[in-house]
């Protein structure tokens, strides 16, 4: 497969196919499936077991973190809400409706308590992993690059989701075929995933050597 251009054309993805297969692929150890398919009431309502998926990507919850997390459910679970669609096919409206989500972290009380837009996010995408990004330190460098998203400490988390669903979803219009190709190639592999998903990997992959 072509390489395909993410993060507005400055990040360049070689053999995408063989990227996303080789990541989907159970026996070479990575967060999928163990994370994407991990059940627990099979709907986009949150309860308790959400709140330890992030561990299945790597990141680390403790008690302390479980506990503020349900501290922080009655604003989260407004991901039950979301309309129904996907970020590719998302207006404004739409887009806004995912960075509000985000909005408690801004919140004075959860500052330096732990619990930041990482592991907010790892709990909410699952829920809707066609609309909600993954967000990390691999995301925030490969958008945060230059000509893309500037860097800045004044920025709001919800202005930050905002902005990086935006240019997500540009990212996923600018290569809709090779989104589409990608993912009837997981399929295909018997790996369903999102088109917002696969973008996650790519960018996640692609960026390895950065870390």
């Amino acid at each position: 497969m072509d390489p395909i251009k993410l993060c507005a054309g400055t990040l360049l993805v070689e053999h995408p196919d063989e990227v996303l297969l080789d990541y989907v692929d159970i026996r070479n150890g990575y967060a999928y499936p163990a994370y994407d398919r991990l059940v627990t009431n099979g709907s986009p309502e949150l309860v308790d077991g959400d709140l330890l998926a992030p561990a299945l990507m790597g990141v680390h919850i403790d008690a302390g973190r479980f506990s503020l997390l349900r501290e922080m459910l009655p604003a989260l679970d407004a991901v039950a809400e979301l309309p129904e669609v996907s970020l590719e096919e998302a207006d404004d409206d739409h887009v806004m409706c995912v960075a509000g989500l985000f909005g408690i972290l801004d919140e004075p009380r959860y500052a330096g308590r732990g619990v930041r837009g990482t592991i907010v996010s790892k709990v909410l995408h699952r829920k809707r992993p066609d609309l909600v990004p993954i967000y990390d330190s691999r995301i925030f460098e490969a958008y945060t690059a230059p000509g893309v998203l500037p860097r800045t400490l004044d920025r709001s988390w919800q202005e930050f989701m905002r902005l990086l669903c935006t240019q997500m979803r540009e990212d996923l219009q600018t290569e809709k075929a090779a989104f589409e190709a990608l993912q009837l190639a997981a399929e295909e592999a018997g790996a369903p995933i999102t088109k917002l998903r696969i973008l996650d990997i790519l960018v996640w992959r692609a960026t390895d050597t950065w870390q």
